[in-house]
């Protein structure tokens, strides 16, 4: 058992320890603020860039939505504006047939009557070419075979018949060579196929054919 001398210097040591126990845990605690405060010092040039970097990063970002946004507006407002004047060319288009087959039914049916009396008059001339040319002649004045020409005759002929129009032969249309012969006594104009003859108009003279 301890005297108490022995205990008296147990407990001075015991003060005396944990009193440098709490001065060191001040001292290490002291250091470690000087140290953090230090670092953070360090760190002010580094956090100061790096605030810098992220507001560029985000007006770049800003900038870059901004952007996305005004396009995306763009493209919606063009497909919008396609789509109408597509509706609107088809529309346009539409009514512009209409307007021409309107038009030309119009045109057909005021154009219709000048058009029949154009062919009966075509039919005519044609007839009276026959009176004084030859199928050949007339189908080297129209650049068309000489089968062809004939036919062309024969239906002009039937086409006057038809409108009861009388073809006259012009004075100066009867043939070089039968002209000393007298005016009632000469023949019809001689064609290619002799055996085939083509009856004219009631009071017109006999047509040629081939």
């Amino acid at each position: 058992m301890a005297t108490s001398s022995e205990a008296a210097a147990i407990r001075s040591r015991r003060l005396h320890t944990v009193k440098n126990v709490e001065e060191n845990v001040k001292a290490a605690r002291q250091r470690a603020l000087e140290h953090q405060k230090r670092i953070e010092n360090l760190a002010k040039p580094l956090n100061a860039v790096s605030e810098k970097l992220a507001r560029l990063d985000r007006e770049r970002d800003a900038v870059t939505a901004a952007r996305d946004r005004r396009i995306e507006s763009l493209q919606s407002g063009l497909e919008k504006k396609i789509e109408k004047l597509k509706a609107d060319t088809a529309a346009k288009i539409e009514l512009a047939k209409k307007d021409t087959e309107s038009k030309l039914a119009e045109l057909h049916n005021s154009q219709r009557g000048s058009e029949d009396a154009l062919l009966l008059e075509y039919a005519q001339a044609v007839v009276q070419f026959s009176f004084g040319g030859s199928n050949a002649d007339l189908a080297t004045v129209l650049g068309v075979p000489q089968k062809e020409a004939k036919e062309l005759i024969v239906s002009s002929t039937a086409d006057l018949e038809k409108a009861g129009i009388s073809a006259s032969r012009p004075a100066d249309a009867a043939p070089a060579a039968n002209s000393s012969a007298p005016a009632a006594e000469q023949p019809a104009p001689a064609t290619e196929d002799k055996d085939a003859a083509q009856t004219a108009p009631v009071d017109a003279p006999a047509l040629a054919s081939a």
